[in-house]
């Protein structure tokens, strides 16, 4: 809510309330599970801090919920839209890394992360080298003779 704004809670209706029921059951996300939940208790008419609380979230993300259900109704509570971060490396490179890796060229994620550092120009964390090695081919890494 911004400044000067006033106050207007949101309502629920029946049939969104009934959406909402039928949906939790089905639901294998907790953060979903959690927005079903507030949403159950704002249609019986709690307070949105008692709902926080209650949910161990904070009054902010009660509100980010709001303003998700204003702008896309019931659909937009039960969907996630985490993009998450976008890959270094693309598949172009990938297809290298796997190319060296079948040759025994790499024995410990160190020689990928440097592999990649000294052809790519892009600098891993190592523990980011080994879930990539994991990910992507055989790990842990074996040299060939």
């Amino acid at each position: 809510m911004r400044k000067g704004e006033s106050f207007q809670r949101v309502s629920i209706s029946a049939a969104e309330y009934e959406q909402l029921k039928n949906a939790e059951p089905k639901t294998k996300s907790v953060k979903i599970l959690k927005r079903i939940q507030a949403f159950k208790l704002i249609y019986l008419g709690w307070k949105y801090s008692d709902i926080a609380g209650f949910l161990s979230v904070t009054n902010n993300t009660i509100t980010n919920w709001i303003n998700y259900y204003k702008e896309g109704g019931i659909d937009s509570l039960l969907a996630l839209n985490y993009k998450g971060g976008q890959a270094k490396l693309n598949e172009e490179q990938l297809s290298e890394l796997r190319i060296e890796a079948s040759k025994g060229a790499f024995a410990f994620a160190k020689d990928v992360q440097y592999y990649i550092k000294q052809n790519f120009d892009i600098e891993y964390n190592l523990s980011h080298v080994q879930r990539l090695c994991k990910k992507n081919f055989n790990y842990p890494l074996k040299k060939q003779d």
